[in-house]
């Protein structure tokens, strides 16, 4: 890890688009409302009437920053930026963002821009990006690809030191990815 790095850097700007395989085709950069709507019940079916029908399309942007471990020290994380768009008017002009905190998870793999395969992620997007919010959603230091060995469980101050660096880094990618964020800041 470079320590002279300042947090909520990213390391690539733009981050990267994630394509969502489908079981039918090929991927799609963009999720359709109507295809989107089709995936979710198909998974459950009734569930869109509790996250609602999707209004938006969404793309999947899956982010690496720069943020602190649980003793402070210099480290990396990942994470997933959804965005709305589409003809809907909650789709459009500047949208509110929500900063998503995920539950504590035993898998290390675990990726919120994996909309296909993490079924918490696919219901953070039809529940908030479907509906037009800008989700940010940082993995936290430890899980998927960070070079944190360990993940610092429940350790408040890290997990808040994070939280902030996702959304920085986020930030700085808006402009790159045609998010446009109405200041209006939602965390869950």
């Amino acid at each position: 890890i470079n320590t002279s790095v300042a947090r909520g850097t990213l390391y690539a700007n733009p981050p990267n688009l994630v394509p969502i395989p489908q079981a039918s085709g090929p991927a799609l950069t963009k999720l359709d409302p109507v295809v989107f709507k089709a995936m979710l019940e198909a998974k459950k079916p009734g569930l869109t009437q509790v996250t609602g029908t999707p209004k938006c399309e969404i793309s999947t942007y899956y982010m690496k920053y720069a943020t602190v471990g649980g003793a402070n020290e210099a480290t990396d994380a990942t994470g997933a930026i959804m965005v709305p768009s589409g003809s809907d008017p909650a789709c459009t002009g500047p949208r509110p963002v929500l900063l998503y905190a995920h539950g504590t998870t035993v898998e290390k793999s675990f990726n919120m821009a994996n909309l296909r395969d993490n079924s918490e992620a696919s219901l953070v997007a039809a529940m908030y990006a479907a509906q037009g919010f800008i989700v940010v959603a940082s993995n936290f230091a430890g899980y998927d690809v960070s070079s944190l060995t360990y993940h610092p469980y429940l350790n408040a101050d890290q997990q808040a030191d994070d939280m902030v660096d996702s959304l920085r880094a986020a930030r700085a990618a808006f402009p790159r990815i045609n998010a446009q964020d109405s200041g209006k800041l939602v965390i869950a």
